[in-house]
């Protein structure tokens, strides 16, 4: 989750943008995309996002190629 200025905070789950704006006394409205999802308390929100960011963290997937293997004692006879 990112903390931008005046209480917005955006975050990236699986393809998806939410933001969440902080309206303050432990309130926030969540927006999925640009569409008004409702109203939560911050500190739930908050917590489930980070827990839900780092158990699907996408962002460390990468395009594998796989290789054969190679013994190191073809190498070394």
């Amino acid at each position: 989750m990112i903390r931008l200025a005046n209480g917005l905070y955006i975050c990236h789950l699986n393809g998806h943008i939410l933001r969440i704006v902080y309206k303050g006394k432990n309130e926030c409205e969540i927006y999925l995309g640009d569409e008004y999802q409702g109203r939560a308390p911050f500190d739930y929100v908050k917590k489930k996002l980070n827990f839900m960011e780092k158990k699907w963290n996408t962002s460390k997937i990468t395009n594998y190629q796989y290789q054969e293997l190679k013994s190191s004692f073809d190498t070394l006879v």
